[in-house]
């Protein structure tokens, strides 16, 4: 969810207390006022994801620079379980992000994974059903077959689940990256006839997701975004 609101005072904030400047997108919690810097992004579509993680009704906001571009805010609203996400290519420039929320109590999770990313390294995704389970943070990648093949998300659990997915065709705006929630609030996406939220693909109240793919033997990426554990995530992929 992007923000419009530029506070004055808080550009003083921006790029300033950082905490880890060598950040490699692996799940991190910023607190008010501090900074992580990823010194280089993947050189294509990457998932960002952020949550207000405040027990209480404090909204907050972050600002994310890159290269030499001027800051990007973006709310994160309170009370809510559900990561909000942001697909893009920062075109292996470096990727800043800074908690600027007003309330100091309002701690803010981020993460962002994308293949080639450094620092982050892929299990194997076979192409023959065999599933694989993704703990937080982790991923798996594998080359498609040139045909039809059903790719299956799933929880085994009733636990909130958010999975990123990267391959295929681009879109219009040059991105191929998709996230999906399992065992979300609301069905929303292909062929529920709601809209889903910014940056999602699709959101489901079950605990699996498939989706019909044939993207020419590319490589099909896929990673657990939850921000907290979610026990019994699974990935696999099989011909049709």
């Amino acid at each position: 969810m992007r923000s419009l609101r530029r506070p004055k005072a808080f550009f003083e904030l921006i790029d300033r207390a950082t905490v880890e400047a060598n950040w490699n997108g692996i799940g991190a919690t910023l607190a008010t006022g501090q900074n992580l810097v990823m010194p280089q992004t993947a050189n294509g579509s990457m998932i960002f994801a952020w949550v207000n993680q405040s027990t209480t009704n404090n909204a907050g906001q972050i600002s994310i620079t890159s290269g030499g571009s001027g800051p990007e805010f973006f709310n994160a609203p309170a009370l809510s379980a559900q990561p909000l996400i942001l697909i893009h290519n920062w075109r292996a420039n470096n990727l800043s992000v800074t908690n600027i929320s007003f309330n100091q109590n309002t701690p803010i999770w981020i993460s962002a994974f994308g293949p080639g990313a450094p620092g982050q390294t892929s299990q194997p995704l076979p192409m023959d059903g065999t599933p694989v389970s993704l703990a937080t943070g982790q991923n798996a990648a594998g080359d498609t077959l040139p045909q039809n093949m059903q790719l299956v998300l799933r929880s085994n659990t009733p636990t909130l689940c958010i999975f990123g997915v990267i391959g295929g065709p681009t879109d219009a705006g040059g991105n191929n990256g998709r996230a999906v929630a399992v065992n979300a609030a609301n069905d929303t996406g292909p062929g529920t006839g709601v809209a889903p939220p910014d940056g999602y693909y699709a959101t489901t109240t079950a605990n699996s997701l498939a989706m019909i793919i044939n993207w020419g033997g590319s490589r099909a990426y896929a990673v657990n975004m939850s921000p907290a554990t979610a026990a019994g995530a699974q990935v696999l992929i099989r011909p049709l």
